[in-house]
């Protein structure tokens, strides 16, 4: 029955890939992709208001049993009390032929945290997801499954080895091990000898040279950059490695907001010094509210390449020049 569902799904956790995959699936039970499109609305940073999301939410779904809203960043943007107050009373009218969703990208204290007592307190029309990353050996087992869900295999030695070298990192590991299986052709084992030639110090080759073209806003450096990386390598390889990059300066920068330096970036990152000192020397001159846009951004494109919805290509061609055309 209709009434039996969830209205709002809170998706906590530090496993920004597993919360990732749980929208993928919510919007998946919208039915076919085209309708489905014209029926998702997403709100995060400066598009976040009370307005847009009382909006979003009390639109009837078009050819669709429901419509999906996916909104990041609430906690953080409805924190003040009176703010909070009418972002509980709006959660409370949204109808049952919307699915919201809210998105937080760390794991919430029941005990401390305001949004997440208020979810478990709301009942069962709110669902609540926890979303942890797998943590020792547990990624280890976790790199196993996923080379036996995409086909392929990993020695033992092979998935502890990328294990120690992305860290609890799920998003960098699983394109590391989709690069590892296209690698070996899915015609055997992903042995160590195929990590340490691929996967050099913790799952990253950082070439800042984009990076840098975007941050200057230069759209003509940048896209010779991008030209010259597509005539050596896959799009779907360029984009996990810049996907990675911004990653790691999104981490890098909130560490810095913190009022941390680039001890405490090696610290919580686990990762070199010297690699701590490039990645903090490159976050500083972002702010972090840009570096999470780009960041989803990037995440919002490669679902769409991976679907078939964009060619990559393009999708790379107008990300550039969505981020150097920003002032």
């Amino acid at each position: 029955m209709a009434g039996d569902r969830p209205v709002i799904y809170l998706i906590h956790g530090d496993d920004e890939l597993d919360i990732s995959k749980k929208i993928t699936v919510l919007e998946e039970k919208l039915g076919d992709p085209a309708m489905a499109s014209l029926n998702i609305t997403h709100l995060t940073g400066a598009a976040l208001t009370l307005d847009a999301l009382r909006l979003a939410a009390n639109s009837m779904p078009v050819f669709c049993p429901r419509r999906l809203v996916v909104v990041k960043g609430a906690r953080e943007r409805f924190s003040q009390s009176d703010a909070r107050e009418k972002f509980f009373a709006l959660l409370q009218q949204v109808p049952e032929s919307t699915a919201l969703v809210l998105a937080e990208y760390s794991l919430l204290d029941e005990k401390k945290d305001w949004l997440l007592k208020w979810a478990v307190s709301a009942g069962k029309r709110v669902h609540v997801t926890a979303c942890r990353q797998p943590r020792g050996g547990k990624m280890v087992e976790w790199i196993l499954g996923q080379a036996r869900a995409q086909g392929g295999q990993f020695s033992n030695q092979a998935a502890a080895l990328l294990a120690t070298l992305v860290g609890e990192d799920t998003r960098t590991a699983s394109q590391e091990i989709q690069k590892l299986l296209l690698y070996v052709n899915f015609s055997r084992p992903v042995e160590t000898e195929d990590v340490h030639e691929l996967t050099p110090d913790a799952g990253l080759v950082e070439d800042f040279a984009l990076v840098n073209a975007i941050r200057e806003r230069n759209q003509r450096k940048a896209m010779s950059i991008l030209r010259r990386e597509l005539a050596q390598k896959e799009v779907i390889v360029i984009l996990h490695s810049i996907v990675s990059i911004f990653r790691r300066l999104l981490q890098a920068r909130d560490v810095i907001e913190r009022g941390g330096g680039k001890t405490d970036v090696a610290r919580e990152l686990k990762i070199s010094p010297n690699y701590a000192h490039h990645l903090t020397e490159q976050a500083r001159p972002f702010s972090l509210a840009v570096l999470s846009d780009i960041y989803h951004r990037l995440l919002e494109i490669d679902e769409a390449i991976k679907t078939g919805k964009m060619d990559g290509e393009v999708a790379l061609d107008l990300f550039i020049t969505e981020f150097t055309s920003q002032r």
